[in-house]
């Protein structure tokens, strides 16, 4: 064997060992297939190219590529907006996909075994001359085509267009096998990550769905911290003028976002959606109230019939009854009122429920209001009593236990952290374990910080008016105030304009 044929082979077979590894370590799709383009002419010396990836049975092509002419596109993900090539016989690379097959051309215009016509309109448009082609198969693991590597127009030493050797063949198979083999691991990882992604989406838009006044939350917060950590990339001054979030940071905040509330699935939903003090249970105590005031009429009408009254003491009977039923009234009405979410219960209402829980109606059984009823009206603010409040602020414990049994990736290892902490304050004032500042890190005082502003400013509570942004900007610069939330964040946040 003659020695520069040995030493070339050899320079070959380690090139082909260090593209292999540049492809296993390339993490980005489009440079992936830019960078197998570009080593096939390089290996080649062809002058152009073009790579296609196979989908739905036909070719697309993903990147072109022509030196002379410095035509350099798909590079960056832009879409080369030619018509795909459906599969058929007589085109080269359709050719290429159905046999399996490497095939080379020497002179495409001395060649009647395909029809060469697009390469030749392409040549009197452009003013290049196409010469020799030389196709081969992109083969994953599974023996599947999913692509195409069509090299155009080897150069000699002196540019001149010329053959492509025989000998090069296998070399380029070889690479184009590696192609394939690096495609498909991406292209598996990618699936990988976007079923993450999506079941991460379905999983905490199932949460929201639980309940009709909670059904956009997550979707708000994922958008919020998105553009929040952009804003903050573009920030040059302040102590976070250093800070930058790249796009893998970015959608592991997203992802956190998504996931921060998905504890709510153990909160039973009369409790997560209750809308007034009594919720559903005010049903009951309307119709108790019928059933007193039915019973006090059947009373004053037994006694009636029972006994031989004069007329003074049938008015006094009448008058009773007409007393109690406004009494009644009186109750339901003022009931009503402090069932709603917006009324405050001061100790004037206090002592006016407590009144009715001890009135007793002669002859009557049934209590206005039962001790159950008493507890949740005496809610001095909002709806929830304090058996409740604990079941809601649970839903970070049930957080922390569904995403402990959840294989995060590397790319996604802090979303567990962040979003069982998006409770908890600078001060150590939060819930569940009353983490303070230095357990806190910038992206859960973000998640903090836009999870207060949504449910100040949600229109889709039924157990609260929903503030306008001066209001939410106000209580969140209150809390900062306070020490619970980062002072600068919340100045950036309000700053930004992405509340809008």
């Amino acid at each position: 064997m003659d020695k520069n044929v040995f030493i070339n082979e050899n320079e070959n077979i380690k090139r082909i060992l260090d593209i292999g590894i540049a492809l296993t370590a390339e993490k980005d799709y489009n440079r992936l297939l830019e960078k197998i383009l570009t080593e096939a002419r390089n290996i080649t010396n062809a002058d152009g190219g073009t790579l296609y990836i196979l989908d739905n049975n036909k070719l697309y092509y993903k990147i072109m590529q022509t030196k002379s002419m410095n035509i350099h596109k798909g590079g960056d993900g832009e879409k080369i907006d030619f018509p795909p090539v459906e599969m058929v016989l007589s085109n080269i690379s359709s050719y290429c996909v159905i046999t399996k097959q490497c095939i080379n051309i020497p002179d495409v215009y001395n060649s009647e075994l395909f029809d060469f016509s697009g390469p030749k309109k392409f040549d009197k448009a452009m003013g290049y001359v196409t010469k020799s082609i030389l196709v081969v198969p992109l083969i994953n693991r599974d023996d599947k085509v999913i692509g195409v590597l069509q090299l155009i127009n080897s150069l000699d030493k002196n540019s001149r267009p010329i053959p492509f050797d025989n000998n090069i063949e296998n070399i380029v198979k070889s690479l184009a096998s590696q192609a394939g083999i690096a495609i498909e691991n991406m292209r598996y990882i990618e699936e990988i990550k976007q079923f993450f992604e999506s079941f991460v989406e379905v999983m905490a838009a199932a949460i929201d769905e639980r309940s009709p006044y909670n059904v956009n939350h997550s979707k708000h917060i994922a958008y919020l911290i998105e553009q929040f950590a952009k804003h903050i990339n573009f920030v040059d001054e302040g102590i976070y003028k250093e800070t930058y979030f790249d796009e893998n940071k970015i959608n592991e905040m997203v992802a956190a976002a998504w996931l921060h509330d998905i504890g709510k699935i153990a909160v039973p939903i009369k409790v997560l959606d209750k809308p007034t003090r009594l919720g559903d249970e005010i049903h009951n105590l309307m119709l108790r109230l019928e059933l007193i005031e039915t019973k006090l009429k059947l009373n004053y009408l037994e006694s009636l019939n029972s006994l031989t009254l004069n007329n003074y003491f049938k008015n006094e009977l009448k008058n009773k009854l007409d007393y109690d039923r406004r009494y009644l009234i009186e109750a339901k009405d003022f009931i009503l009122e402090i069932n709603g979410p917006s009324t405050f219960v001061d100790k004037h209402k206090l002592n006016k429920l407590n009144e009715l829980k001890n009135k007793k109606f002669k002859g009557i059984k049934e209590e206005i209001i039962t001790e159950k009823e008493l507890e949740n009206l005496s809610i001095s603010k909002g709806t929830l009593t304090e058996k409740e409040r604990n079941l809601i602020k649970n839903h970070v414990r049930a957080t922390e236990r569904i995403l402990s049994k959840m294989n995060f990736p590397d790319y996604l290892k802090n979303v567990p952290d962040w979003a069982v902490k998006h409770h908890e304050f600078l001060d150590g004032s939060g819930y569940c374990n009353g983490y303070e500042e230095k357990d806190l890190s910038i992206e859960v005082r973000m998640l903090t910080i836009l999870d207060i502003y949504d449910a100040l400013t949600a229109k889709d509570r039924p157990y609260k008016s929903s503030m306008n942004k001066e209001k939410a900007f106000e209580i969140l610069n209150t809390m900062v105030y306070e020490g619970k939330l980062d002072k600068e964040l919340v100045k950036l946040f309000i700053e930004s304009g992405i509340w809008e």
